[in-house]
This record gives structure tokens, sequence and C-alpha cells, in this order.
């Protein structure tokens, strides 16, 4: 009895010796470029001018009619989003105007 348990461990052994070599598989999906020609002109505005900018620690701007807002210079940034502070009302950048209409939650 002894001897087929010996056996046996020796079996296994052996075979937890033979190196397992498993083929590496890589598959590669299929992708497509989608091009700012492919999109309608709607969505393609969109995809240029988000409908609210996000600026942590100063606020949430969301983009209105230029011509509705009366605002001094001191609170304006144009151009860089990078420029705004928290006392920063209004946003004129992506070819629109935001306005803040909330503080960063």
């Amino acid at each position: 009895m002894r001897k087929k348990i010996w056996a046996s461990l020796l079996v296994v052994a052996v075979i937890g010796m033979i190196p397992v070599t498993a083929i590496p598989t890589t598959t590669v999906a299929e992708s497509h470029e989608i091009l700012g020609e492919d999109l309608p002109e709607s969505l393609r505005y969109d995809s240029n001018h988000p409908d609210v900018i996000y600026v942590k620690d100063c606020g949430v701007f969301e983009k209105v009619d230029s011509s509705l807002i009366d605002y001094g210079e001191e609170e304006v940034v144009v151009d860089d989003v990078q420029k705004v502070t928290d006392k920063t009302n209004v946003i004129v950048a992506y070819d629109a105007t935001y306005i803040k209409k909330g503080e960063w939650e």
C-alpha cells in the first residue's frame, strides 16, 4: 500500500515539474476612427462646444446666449479656462459664452 502511495506521489511530483507552456494569444479588435467629417453638422458643433463646463473649486458654467449677458471685465475669462478663479462669473471660450450657474460640488 505504501509503495502505491509513494508511486502516486512520485508521478504527481514529476508531472508537476513538467513546465506547462501556454501559447500566448493576442486578439486585436478592429478599430474605426470617426472623423469630424463623418458626424452630422449638429453633432459636430456640439462635440466642439460643451453645454456645461465644470471647473474644480470655481463653479459650474452653463452655455447661454451671449447677447443676454451684461458683465464687467474683472469677472470674465476669455479663451483660457485654466485662468478661471472663484471670482469668475463668465467664460468666453469654444466660440460660446458660459455663465456661472452654481458652485463646484
